[in-house]
């Protein structure tokens, strides 16, 4: 299998543990995320018409533990260096619940990608609420510090916008976040309220690994280093939960 993320910093930590869980449920897995910090679909779509050479290129390639990382990567060369399976692409987290900001970049980018690689399904990337406590400005102001606020205006916004854009799925991080945060894991998945620490990043790549592979991460052996299996289990169920249950619901 073979996956293209493009995106920002959520893309590229959202795969940090991807090509573990996946080797070592002994699954063949290409991954790759098109990185460019900060950026909005629209960025996305308007470095694309403009051939503009500003990515980076993180690449797990089969049985490899190092990502490659070439800079200055243009959008069209990294959607068409392979043949992609699965392809997501990412709003950042501050535009994620503004429907407007999607128009029409999402859309076009999605049948660049579906032209290009027409067998390949093309996932909306839902991002996560921030942590309460965030000094996120746009947290602050757009949601008036509420967690749940967040969440909500990103899950009804990608449900609406994946049918708009004719895509094929939604990666429901942001649901399996919220999942974690109501068990006793809690709200503990950030850094800085904002990017995700290592629970946060294993509990994203478990929910790709689900999209991928149609199967639970249960069935891969990985547990996340330094905590405890328990830990990773437990984490490995919330991905699980987000994926069965939809995005919608909190």
């Amino acid at each position: 299998m073979k996956i293209l993320s493009v995106g920002n910093e959520f893309s590229s930590q959202a795969q940090t543990y991807l090509p573990f869980l996946a080797g070592a449920a002994g699954k063949e897995l290409t991954a790759c995320t098109l990185r460019l910090d900060g950026a909005s679909i629209e960025d996305h779509y308007r470095n694309y018409t403009d051939e503009e050479e500003v990515y980076s290129y993180e690449c797990f390639l089969p049985g490899e533990t190092e990502k490659l990382c070439p800079d200055g990567i243009a959008l069209h060369e990294a959607v068409e260096d392979d043949d992609w399976d699965i392809i997501t692409l990412q709003q950042n987290g501050e535009l994620s619940g503004d429907k407007e900001s999607y128009k029409p970049y999402l859309a076009e980018l999605a049948a660049y990608c579906k032209l290009m690689h027409p067998e390949a399904k093309i996932m909306v990337f839902q991002t996560w609420a921030y942590e309460a406590g965030s000094p996120d400005r746009i947290f602050r102001e757009v949601f008036e510090g509420n967690q749940v606020n967040m969440y909500n205006t990103i899950a009804r916004c990608c449900a609406e916008i994946k049918d708009e854009a004719d895509a094929d799925d939604i990666v429901p991080i942001g649901r399996a976040w919220q999942i974690a945060r109501n068990s006793s894991i809690g709200d503990r998945l950030t850094t800085n309220g904002v990017d995700a620490n290592e629970l946060g990043e294993f509990l994203a790549s478990c929910c790709l690994y689900e999209k991928i592979f149609n199967e639970g991460t249960n069935l891969s052996p990985f547990s996340l280093p330094g905590f405890s299996k328990a830990t990773s289990d437990l984490l490995k169920i919330c991905a699980h939960m987000a994926c069965e249950e939809g995005i919608i619901k909190t």
